[in-house]
């Protein structure tokens, strides 16, 4: 997952941990429209079947420029245009990349200009899992069922994203996403001082107050650095640690909900004073003394550390401390999708299908620290790279997914805006749960007057939630 810079996102499993890859080939005409789509919400969402024959394309003769849309840090975009991108024109000599970088949901709206000119030309993105929902609710993306074996023919998904390719399938009868790189968010804390302290990385929430008080009273430092910039940082953080609550975040006010922010209440005055602009790409001050403990990150630090030239031995990192209900993992990541009408489809079948091999995969691991999708890439890993792997390994056997809702930026602007009254401002701890009920009605307004009565009630209903595979 790949996050940006902005308020506004995350890049990111965060970079909130982030971003999804889609692919979607249309051979049939997609009969439910958007406005269908509206009324009965994504959890219901009305896509044709469609048939289970494979479609081969031929190979590719012509001369063809693609455009591949995706949102990468500048560190992520180096090993994409520089290393990735020319090994595939090598192997791909008729076809050439134009890469485009935009933050995920510049891509949507980029998408939908397209569409809306009749003219999409041949474009493949590379998109946030979580941001997805907004194409697939404006009948944006093609179905790609006939064309899935050939993009997935030297791939075996890792367990957490076949499940997401499942909940696709259930929901949306048919493959318009493929899963191109997994996020999952870790905690990372300086190794040397904890050895120092004689302090192990703590194990449940508890256990986290207690070592940020025992740090904070060693060295008069506020160890903790959260991501509150706001936007898909911060909200994407809150969605796990309401989770691991045992809450709906997107409710806002359930026990489990107000559980999780009477405990950051109490957590945020460990908080670094900087940590009103933390976000996905935050680490600096790990080994610099600001802060001792990043409470989750996407696992792309890893990498970009290393470059910079840290001795990675003064960098500990674990799946963190479990909640008082269960230590579930939020699942970021990119998915790949063609967007609806786009032309020179076997030349974009051969890009996705190279993304999707074994030798890119692990090459994903090895050089930008994301979690591959397929499971081949992670044979034979160098040893340090295994050891981020197994931390990796060991968050990802409890995990869950954020429904792909279309209206998931609005609860995140939401979300942001009760985390700046709680935690930031600091409303009276008593006020919790009333300000938490706030956000929940203003929530369900919005879907009765964006959506429908319907739609506003299955959210109040709590048919909204985590996904779990």
């Amino acid at each position: 997952m790949i996050p940006l810079f902005s308020r506004s996102n995350h890049k990111g499993i965060g970079r909130a941990l982030a971003r999804s890859v889609v692919i979607g080939i249309i051979i049939i005409v997609i009969v439910a429209g958007a406005i269908a789509a509206v009324e009965i919400g994504m959890h219901h969402t009305a896509v044709p079947s469609s048939t289970n024959t494979t479609t081969v394309t031929p190979p590719v003769t012509k001369n063809v420029t693609i455009t591949y849309f995706d949102d990468l840090s500048p560190s992520e975009a180096s090993v994409m245009q520089d290393l990735i991108i020319p090994q595939f024109e090598k192997m791909y000599p008729n076809i050439h990349v134009n890469y485009v970088d935009e933050g995920a949901s510049d891509i949507v709206k980029s998408v939908e200009e397209l569409e809306l000119s009749g003219n999409v030309g041949s474009v493949i993105i590379g998109e946030d899992n979580l941001v997805i929902g907004e194409l697939l609710s404006g009948n944006y993306l093609m179905n790609l069922t006939p064309y899935a074996s050939q993009i997935l023919q030297n791939v075996s998904l890792i367990p957490s994203m076949k499940s997401l390719v499942n909940y696709e399938q259930s929901v949306y009868h048919g493959e318009f996403f493929i899963p191109l790189r997994g996020n999952i968010p870790l905690v990372w804390y300086n190794a040397t001082l904890f050895h120092e302290l004689n302090l192990t990385p703590p194990q449940n929430w508890s256990q986290l107050i207690q070592v940020a008080q025992v740090i904070k009273d060693k060295t008069g430092v506020s160890p903790i650095m959260f991501q509150g910039h706001g936007g898909a940082s911060t909200y994407t953080e809150l969605y796990q640690w309401m989770v691991q609550a045992g809450g709906n975040p997107f409710l806002f006010n359930d026990s489990g909900d107000v559980l999780a922010f009477q405990y950051l209440y109490n957590l945020s005055s460990y908080f670094t004073p900087g940590y009103v602009h933390g976000y996905w790409g935050s680490y600096k001050g790990l080994l610099s003394g600001e802060y001792y403990m990043i409470d989750y990150q996407w696992p792309y630090i890893y990498s970009t550390m290393a470059g910079e030239g840290v001795n990675m031995s003064h960098i500990g990192f674990y799946p963190g401390p479990v909640g008082p209900v269960n230590g579930d993992h939020l699942v970021g990541g990119d998915v790949l999708a063609i967007p609806k009408g786009a032309t020179d489809v076997p030349a974009l079948i051969d890009f996705a299908r190279f993304l999707l091999s074994p030798q890119v995969q692990r090459e994903f691991i090895i050089y930008i620290s994301w979690p591959a999708v397929n499971q081949e890439a992670y044979n034979n890993l160098p040893s340090n790279i295994s050891s981020l792997y197994r931390a990796e390994e060991e968050a990802m056997s409890n995990v869950f997914f954020r429904e792909p809702v279309p209206w998931i930026t609005v609860w995140g602007q939401i979300a942001d805006k009760v985390f700046d009254t709680i935690i930031v401002d600091h409303a009276p701890y008593s006020e919790i749960p009333s300000i938490l009920s706030q956000a929940n009605q203003e929530m369900y307004s919005y879907l009765v007057q964006n959506y429908n009565s319907t739609v506003a009630q299955q959210y109040e209903q709590g048919v909204f939630g985590p996904l779990y595979g």
